[in-house]
């Protein structure tokens, strides 16, 4: 499993109901917006037939770096064998990160089913603010899930450094699987990016 796969999909499945606001100042206002534009791009890209093979990958790719800060979300994931990894190990463990992601979704795509995402309001946690939604399931009105987005800003715009699903961090919870693989091969890092690799080859032949 990779960090924001449940959320991922369930968010890139939905068309986006674009409420009123809940907070007053600007800033509120701008993360919901934020949030609710994401929404939007990934429905557009969703439904996009022409897009398809690798051309679908790169559209994906740049709606996700555009508001997912996935070098932050990597670095949180890795967690203290970050500061352990070599400057070589850096780099490639950031770029199968954020490959997996990418392999992972765009051969989920045909799945949409008219899924709703409603962002319904916002607020601050600390360093961050928090953009609370839900995903609305047409056809099951009690299954709907309550996703919060943590922010922090980024100049004119924000970043998306966590989702939390149902009070679950999606964050934590890859750390945590993360650093069992680690753990589990004598807290070397190598391991770990080994089978990043062999699950991303296994989605690149399915592909």
């Amino acid at each position: 499993m990779i960090v924001l796969r449940r959320v991922l999909f369930l968010l890139f499945l939905c068309t986006v109901i674009t409420p009123t606001p809940v907070w007053a100042d600007d800033k509120g206002a701008a993360a919901e917006k934020f949030v609710a534009e994401l929404g939007d791009k990934a429905l557009a890209l969703v439904t996009d037939k022409a897009a398809v093979g690798e051309a679908r990958r790169e559209k994906f790719r740049v709606l996700l770096n555009e508001h997912f800060d996935l070098p932050w979300i990597g670095q949180f994931v890795l967690g203290r064998n970050w500061r352990l990894a070599s400057p070589e190990q850096r780099e490639t463990y950031l770029k199968l990160f954020e490959e997996s992601i990418v392999f992972t979704y765009t051969r989920q795509f045909d799945s949409y089913s008219g899924q709703l995402f409603e962002v319904t309001g916002s607020g601050e946690n600390g360093r961050y603010i928090v953009v609370k939604s839900q995903i609305i399931n047409p056809a099951n009105p009690n299954g709907n899930v309550v996703v919060d987005w943590r922010l922090i800003p980024d100049g004119e715009t924000f970043r998306i450094v966590d989702v939390v699903i149902e009070g679950i961090s999606m964050g934590i919870t890859q750390r945590n699987e993360y650093a069992s693989v680690i753990e589990s091969n004598g807290g070397k890092i190598d391991p770990l990016l080994a089978r990043m690799e062999e699950i991303l080859e296994g989605l690149r032949k399915r592909t």
